[in-house]
């Protein structure tokens, strides 16, 4: 049986935000290497790396874009909306304008005993507990980190003697629903962390066939009895920075 085709397409809304601007939909390219963040500070940072110059993409300011060069090799990097739908309706339009090669840079919360808040976590599969992935993909269907880019992240890392944990990330749709029951479940089958976005994006990328990959900065964590916060203390930025810079490395190799 053949798949039900969708009758709402990227390529659509490109052409229609094209018309609207009066511009061609060449203006709307992307380079092919993509940098996906989510909090200003982290955007802010990696322009500030490639020396990126903001451009008109297709939200304008809400959701801003920049695109320069880390050693010679273009990059774009875009402050995304946070949560699995926002976060791959966007990444479809990148993609149909260009995006091939795409390294999400993320903040979640440890649920392993051991990780600490600015811990670095270099994701090979993501457990999909969010619904925007069974859109794309059948329920059975495991989606994970590129293999090419993790290697080389790990590897990179490895060089500069920067401590870093590698496994799965569970990604939800419901952060105020991580139960006891939940946090137990995942933690003891080796998920290291919990996000929003991760399984959707790679269930995107896989089902479009592109590459894409994750990395994550532990900036809360989740215990039996409490959830300890640290979003923007000084261990988690320096974190964010570190792997900014480790993930413009790997992206300028490609």
């Amino acid at each position: 049986m053949r798949e039900d085709e969708s009758i709402t397409k990227p390529s659509d809304a490109v052409r229609y935000c094209a018309e609207r601007r009066k511009i061609t939909v060449d203006a709307l390219r992307l380079p092919q290497r993509l940098v996906l963040t989510y909090l200003r500070s982290t955007f802010q940072y990696a322009k500030r790396l490639i020396n990126g110059a903001l451009i008109e993409w297709i939200y304008g300011q809400r959701m801003p874009l920049c695109i320069g060069k880390y050693k010679n090799v273009e990059v774009g990097v875009g402050q995304f909306w946070i949560g699995a739908p926002a976060a791959t309706a966007i990444l479809e339009e990148a993609i149909e304008c260009g995006a091939r090669k795409i390294f999400e840079v993320g903040l979640s919360g440890g649920i392993q005993p051991y990780l600490k808040p600015g811990d670095l976590v270099v994701v090979t599969e993501a457990i999909r507990d969010e619904g925007t992935s069974f859109h794309y993909l059948p329920l059975e269907v495991k989606v994970r980190s590129d293999a090419s880019l993790i290697e080389k992240l790990s590897e990179y890392l490895d060089r500069k003697r920067t401590a870093y944990y590698v496994g799965p990330v569970w990604s939800t749709d419901a952060p105020y629903r991580e139960t006891l029951g939940k946090v137990r479940k995942f933690r003891d089958r080796g998920t290291l962390c919990v996000d929003m976005e991760t399984s959707a994006i790679f269930s995107l990328a896989k089902y479009r066939s592109v590459q894409a990959a994750s990395a994550q900065v532990i900036s809360d964590v989740l215990t039996e009895s409490d959830w300890k916060l640290a979003f923007g203390h000084k261990a988690v930025v320096k974190g964010e920075r570190a792997l900014l810079k480790a993930v413009l490395e790997v992206l300028s190799q490609e």
